[in-house]
């Protein structure tokens, strides 16, 4: 297995044959413009990354196609669904999908159907494919703890913070 990389960017002219495997940390910075992206301009749908998302990859190229699986993780700020509350959790998935890479060897500029993955001047940059990955793991609703009480729908306090006192709620946790 290859040292770990800092980047997911490949030449195709120098792309082993049979194939390479690898692990992969790629920082914040170098994430974020994907995951900006991704977002369209809603600063409240840009994640918080809080560590640096980490993962191993297993790329093989087929004519014209490349193979790619692996797994990615990485710890992120979050807001709880129940109880608006911020937290750390994780997202993380496997991958596995098969990309088109335009001729073979050819070095002129491709993008593949999904327009995850571009060929320009015969480098391949996957990154992109891995912040797709990314957003398509963000949990649908995020949950501090799994017995999240939520808040209160009379006085809106959290009630993981115990029992609130309103009149438009019972003295227990509901």
């Amino acid at each position: 297995m290859e040292p770990v990389r800092d980047n997911l960017r490949f030449a195709l002219d120098s792309f082993p044959e049979a194939g390479t495997e690898f692990e992969f940390v790629l920082s914040t910075s170098t994430l974020m413009p994907y995951l900006t992206v991704a977002a369209e301009g809603d600063p409240d749908g840009t994640p918080n990354l809080v560590t640096s998302l980490r993962g191993r990859l297993d790329l093989k190229l087929a004519g014209r196609r490349l193979i790619v699986k692996g797994q990615f993780s990485v710890k992120t700020e979050m807001i709880c669904a129940r109880c608006l509350s911020t937290f750390i959790g994780k997202v993380g998935d496997t991958v596995d999908e098969v990309v088109e890479l335009g001729e073979p060897g050819g070095r002129e500029a491709h993008e593949d159907p999904d327009g995850l993955v571009r060929v320009k001047d015969g480098v391949f940059d996957l990154a992109p494919l891995v912040a797709e990955f990314f957003w398509l793991s963000w949990p649908v609703r995020a949950l501090c703890r799994p017995d999240c009480a939520g808040l209160c729908p009379g006085c809106g306090a959290n009630l993981n913070d115990g029992p609130c006192l309103c009149r438009g709620a019972t003295a227990t946790r509901h």
